[in-house]
């Protein structure tokens, strides 16, 4: 016994001595007076590694591969920083504080990570500060300020991003780069499945992304990143607490996420968050009153992750859980509606450290996720139940230089995806869909500069209906496309650069889409689908031009979007049910085009003080020259902000204007309205922990007003006036 406890000690410290031996890059992170930063973001974009430096502004990266990368250092309230290390040095950055708001890494625009100016396309990111000023109640709801993007809104849950007028199964909501398989995007009373509070950032990208993540990309990508599976070893427990609670949604939510080190070369991350509200506040309304009946809410999650960082690649999986009940607006005196629902999900994934010049690293992902729920009439009984299981696998090779390419990428991606709806007010039959797709990235460098970004996908998409009594016998439909991309970036100046992109993309028809024949409840009509729908082909041209030093940061895109085969709802005459007249609607397609400009600029007046403005305008037609239904109305808004780092007072000026250009689903005319936004904030760093709390009044003026791009605005304004107080320690 004894010399068994010998030898496992004697393997014990060999194994710390090892350890200690393999190759490391450490450094520290301080500002310009030479104070450390903790809690600053370090990330190595190349192996796909991130750290937090500690309360000395300490930080270290262990078990890498040998060479040099490129490092860079970030923290809200600081101007990134970047440098190449060669591991086995050490790596000191000294940030630059700014009352900008700047975006750091960029993972979701392109196959590579890369710092968000160099991406062709147009990107949002919201972390730290920013994040926490904008954090609402669902992702749409957070991202809703931003130019470009609005919220299709279904009552306070069932709350879906806008994209460029786009939304739906045409917006690809991810976590931690994985689609989120829930059925946000088929219905407009079904909810995106993510909880703001868990991210840590979210990242967007606008216009066609389907070069990478194929079909359901063609509007766009939004990708909350929890950061579940770890990609470095933290060198102690480490982690987020967060709560929230707003008054226009009475209740409030919480989570919290733990990181720590299980061993020298793995990690485990917990974390868990739960959420509820009654039913919402809204401008005084002569039918409705001050209350929105039946739109109160509540949903938990859960996560566990493991991960490994060794020296030859990173890999790890973890399990996710989101449970979910909530209610629908309905016009008054009809029948309320409810949801109750949850969705599971296993994910794996792996990158390997290859040692080639040509090919650096290979990485591969998948998951399998279960998503189902059920609507509920006034007496709890089930009317209709919808269930859907997916399955995802994802491969990426990435290469190194290559003749006249600086690098690229290779990939290959497939999905699974069996759904069915039963009850006896099944809206579909059920449906299985197969698809596989393959695709290239390349990056030219044109001189110092300038730079050519390319892509090419091919994919193959099928979709089957079963046999049904109700429906009839199955169909079976087959899509295959070609997506492509072009993107030229050349930089003007040190400050000013600009971009431009072309893009051909591609989408299915849905479920619901094709094979939809029934009431749906949830939207309080009858939809009627069309099974010899084509795929929709989209071409897009986009210019950008940004502008970021230490006094500006601003970026004006201009942007058009032709549609060929855009399915879009038509009014049909309306029907009689049960005595009552029921709307009736029938998915038809037509050529569309969207074309529009959005924008913003920052000025920082002083070094605590910033000043900007923002705005969108999109014209959206069909090829008659008939409007697109459900379009945002132009929107311009200006801030004002003013942070010295511990404390901060801020005020946002929001108009809309009336949207009269109302297309052929039967809607009406949405008025101008003008929305006001303060908040302040309070931001201490004790050691490493920081502790942050905002304060923020929403539409202080109580305005009652509705959404131009809502479905159910005329019995469904948006909130009133809101205070929301948000708190987080980061530690």
């Amino acid at each position: 016994m004894m010399k068994f406890v010998r030898a496992a000690a004697l393997s014990m410290i060999l194994a710390t001595e090892v350890a200690a031996q393999e190759p490391a890059l450490s450094g520290s992170v301080r500002d310009t007076g030479g104070r450390p930063l903790p809690q600053a973001q370090v990330t190595i974009p190349r192996l796909s590694r991130s750290t937090t430096a500690d309360a000395q502004g300490r930080f270290v990266f262990r078990n890498l591969p040998g060479g040099s990368y490129r490092v860079q250092a970030s923290l809200m309230g600081y101007a990134p920083a970047v440098r190449e290390v060669a591991v086995g040095a050490s790596a000191d950055f000294e940030l630059q504080a700014t009352p900008l708001t700047l975006d750091e890494i960029q993972v979701t625009a392109t196959p590579v990570e890369a710092d968000a100016r160099v991406v062709a396309q147009a990107t949002t990111q919201l972390s730290g500060k920013t994040l926490e000023r904008n954090m609402a109640g669902t992702v749409a709801q957070t991202l809703a300020a931003q130019p470009g993007i609005r919220v299709r809104y279904n009552g306070p849950a069932a709350a879906v991003p806008i994209m460029r007028g786009l939304t739906g199964d045409r917006i690809l909501i991810l976590q931690d780069g994985q689609r989120s398989s829930d059925l946000a995007g088929s219905a407009v009373d079904h909810a995106v499945t993510i909880d703001p509070l868990t991210a840590q950032r979210i990242e967007v990208v606008r216009g066609p992304a389907t070069l990478l993540y194929g079909n359901n990309a063609l509007g766009g990508v939004v990708n909350v990143i929890s950061g579940d599976i770890p990609t470095s070893i933290p060198r102690r427990v480490e982690g987020v607490l967060a709560a929230q609670t707003e008054s226009a949604l009475p209740g409030g939510g919480s989570s919290f996420r733990v990181s720590a080190p299980l061993a020298e070369r793995w990690a485990l991350t917990v974390r868990g968050g739960a959420r509820g509200s009654g039913d919402v506040r809204i401008g005084d309304d002569p039918e409705l009153g001050d209350r929105l009946g039946n739109t109160d809410s509540r949903n938990w999650n859960a996560a566990a992750g493991l991960g490994y960082a060794g020296s030859r690649g990173t890999g790890g999986a973890s399990l996710r859980a989101y449970q979910f009940a909530y209610g629908l607006p309905v016009p008054p005196g009809s029948t309320p509606v409810r949801l109750r629902g949850d969705r599971w999900e296993g994910n794996a994934r792996g990158q390997v450290e290859l040692g080639s010049a040509l090919f650096p690293s290979v990485r591969a992902d998948g998951t399998l996720q279960d998503y189902a729920h059920d609507e509920l009439d006034d007496t709890g009984a089930v009317q209709m139940s919808f269930a859907l299981r997916t399955r995802t696998a994802n491969v990426l090779l990435r290469q190194g230089a290559l003749g006249p390419f600086s690098e690229g990428a290779w990939g290959i991606s497939g999905l699974g995806k069996e759904y069915a709806s039963t009850g006896p007010a099944a809206l579909t039959p059920a449906a299985d869909s197969r698809a596989w797709g393959v695709f290239g990235f390349q990056e030219v460098a044109l001189g110092r500069g300038p730079a050519l970004q390319l892509g090419a996908r091919y994919d193959h998409y099928g979709i089957a209906s079963h046999d049904s009594p109700k429906f009839g016998p199955g169909v079976e439909r087959t899509f295959r496309a070609f997506s492509g991309s072009a993107g030229l970036r050349v930089p003007i100046t040190a400050s000013l650069s600009a971009a431009a992109t072309v893009a051909r993309s591609f989408r299915a028809p849905t479920v619901e889409e094709l094979f939809s024949g029934a009431l749906h409840a949830g939207t309080g009509s009858v939809e009627y689908g069309t099974p010899t729908l084509a795929a929709e082909r989209g071409t897009g041209l986009e210019g950008v031009v940004r502008l970021r030093n230490r006094r500006w940061n601003g970026q004006f895109v201009a942007y058009q979007n032709r549609i060929a085969n855009y399915v879009h709802l038509v009014a049909q005459p309306d029907t009689l049910l049960e005595g009552q007249p029921v709307n009736v609607f029938r998915y038809a397609q037509t050529d569309a085009t969207l074309r529009g400009v959005e924008g913003s600029l920052e000025w920082a007046a002083r070094s605590d003080l910033v000043v900007g403005v923002s705005g969108d305008a999109l014209r959206a037609g069909q090829r008659d020259g008939t409007p697109l239904s459900f379009m945002p109305a132009p929107r311009l808004g200006t801030l004002v902000r003013w942070d010295n780092g511990t404390f901060s007072l801020g005020g946002e000026l929001h108009h809309e204007a009336r949207q009269e250009r109302v297309g052929s689903a039967d809607e009406s005319v949405t008025e101008a309205h003008a929305t006001l936004r303060l908040d302040a904030g309070l931001r201490l760093t004790r050691g490493a922990v920081i502790h942050s709390l905002t304060l923020r009044g929403d539409n202080l003026g109580n305005e009652l007003h509705r959404e131009s791009t809502s479905r159910i605005k005329d019995f469904a304004p948006s909130p009133g006036r809101n205070l929301a107080l948000i708190y987080r320690l980061l530690f």
